[in-house]
């Protein structure tokens, strides 16, 4: 939902019952202990049992939310991935030039990176493993809505699907290469602005895009 519509009145949201509440906190108990076993014991060493006992929660519990581990990592993609969007909720993509639009996701992510580095280097290589970035990762897809919402003519032979590809495989890049040492080797957020200026130079029709 737009974000702006609370502006225009009062927005009435479905009441969640007790039982979707709670089965929501159980997903998130499940879902946090994954997490946290992944990073401790690393992923193939954690199993489903490992889990139900770190959660204090049944097996059949985790199944019923999560049917095989891979899942787990999808949802951790996920939820980084709403977490970096919160910083475009300010104003619909339309009215923003999209170096901008795209430059706060971006930023957001790198936030996201930078303030889960520990995490992010256990689970970020499983993560595009299991979720096989070269074939067509959701990423590319948020950016590809992006670009398509900002409304900003493409170069001709070039569409919105290349460039959020270009740009998601051009992200998870920067970050395996960023998690490579300790400490990390560059700042992520300046190397993702980089990044998406790179792009968005071959990509835009008409003037270049100015760095930040």
């Amino acid at each position: 939902m737009d974000p702006r519509a609370a502006t225009a009145g009062v927005v009435d949201l479905p009441a969640v019952s007790t039982r979707t509440r709670k089965r929501h906190e159980r997903r998130d108990r499940v879902y946090a202990a994954a997490i946290a076993l992944f990073v401790e014991r690393g992923f193939d060493e954690t199993s489903m049992d490992d889990i139900a006992a770190r959660a204090g929660l049944a097996r059949t519990t985790v199944f019923n939310h999560f049917s095989r581990k891979a899942l787990f990592l999808e949802e951790w993609a996920r939820r980084r991935r709403e977490r970096a969007a919160r910083a475009l909720e300010d104003a619909a993509p339309s009215t923003r030039p999209l170096r901008e639009v795209l430059g706060s996701y971006f930023s957001g992510l790198a936030a996201v990176n930078a303030g889960t580095r520990i995490e992010t280097t256990a689970l970020m290589s499983l993560s595009l493993k299991a979720n096989d970035v070269f074939r067509g990762h959701t990423l590319g897809h948020d950016l590809a809505e992006l670009i398509t919402a900002s409304g900003e003519p493409l170069r001709p032979g070039t569409d919105a699907a290349q460039v959020g590809r270009l740009l998601a495989l051009g992200y998870y890049s920067a970050v395996v290469r960023w998690i490579e040492v300790e400490p990390a080797p560059f700042d992520l957020d300046r190397e993702l602005a980089a990044v998406l200026d790179t792009v968005l130079v071959g990509a835009l029709a008409g003037p270049s895009p100015v760095p930040r």
